[in-house]
């Protein structure tokens, strides 16, 4: 179950099967409680955009504090909609937050170390998190339509268990707030590509439109590397349909910033 808080007037997300290892501090955040302005307005974690920079290191420090992480140790991934894993040590700490975004294109964190917070941006997109609860390994992936065609939730799981010798039954996985069904309508192209990938049961026409269904088609994905049904937790929340609460793209049209997902082994 994902669990919305609120901190020193910070709203965010956690799940709760993760709280109950005391294994991570994690979060996933909404728009409240941060120092931006106007579309941006106000917790953005996007750089390159119109927002100041001190605008959005400030709200990654507020992040930091309320979820009790090192704002210096975090380490951004550079997403690009592909399907790359980076292994997480201690060279990277800073990495995009405090210097340079030295990778070239990353869009799945993952990790055995304590004390390197971990990061991925969001605006409709798929957050994904994973937790051995046994290994005390991590990992943070995001799904966008694309790196759900390629399957990054599933080689994320599998290679938590190749590199850390996970069980895929010690492994929970959760599916954070994104675009739903309902609003991620997509051309007859893409909706051919998830039919193939993943089945009919993932692309639903709406009045002659197609509209996928990445949740249905990660959650199948997740379980052909074997992790049961029964440890996946899904929150069903639509970025498009809460946009008062958290940037959605589509409902914007690009104008918005990022939520993040936050995790840190303990």
């Amino acid at each position: 179950m994902f669990k919305l808080n609120r901190k020193n007037g910070v709203s965010y997300y956690t799940v709760t099967s993760f709280e109950e290892t005391g294994l991570v501090r994690h979060g996933f955040s909404t728009r409240l409680g941060g120092v931006s302005e106007g579309c941006y307005a106000d917790m953005n974690f996007r750089f390159n955009c119109d927002d100041p920079r001190e605008n959005v290191q400030k709200n990654f420090k507020i992040m930091a504090d309320t979820l009790g992480m090192d704002y210096s140790r975090m380490v951004l991934s550079k997403q690009v909609h592909g399907d790359v894993i980076h292994t997480v040590s201690e060279k990277d700490c800073g990495n995009g937050i405090i210097d340079k975004n030295k990778f070239d294109g990353v869009d799945a964190l993952i990790t055995d170390k304590k004390g390197i917070p971990m990061v991925t941006l969001f605006a409709d997109c798929v957050p994904l998190f994973f937790l051995d609860k046994r290994q005390g390994a991590a990992a943070l992936a995001h799904s966008g339509w694309k790196g759900t065609v390629r399957r990054i939730g599933q080689k994320t799981a599998e290679k938590m268990i190749k590199d850390y010798g996970s069980k895929p039954e010690d492994i929970l996985a959760a599916i954070g707030p994104s675009i739903q069904e309902c609003h991620f309508e997509v051309g007859d192209d893409v909706a051919e590509i998830f039919i193939r990938e993943f089945g009919y049961e993932t692309a639903v026409r709406y009045n002659e439109k197609y509209h996928v269904n990445m949740q249905r088609a990660i959650k199948k994905q997740i379980l052909e590397s074997g992790i049961p049904s029964e440890n996946i937790d899904d929150c069903e929340i639509c970025t498009y349909c809460n946009s008062d609460l958290l940037f959605s793209h589509r409902k914007t049209n690009g104008k918005r910033g990022n939520l993040g997902a936050f995790m840190e082994l303990i």
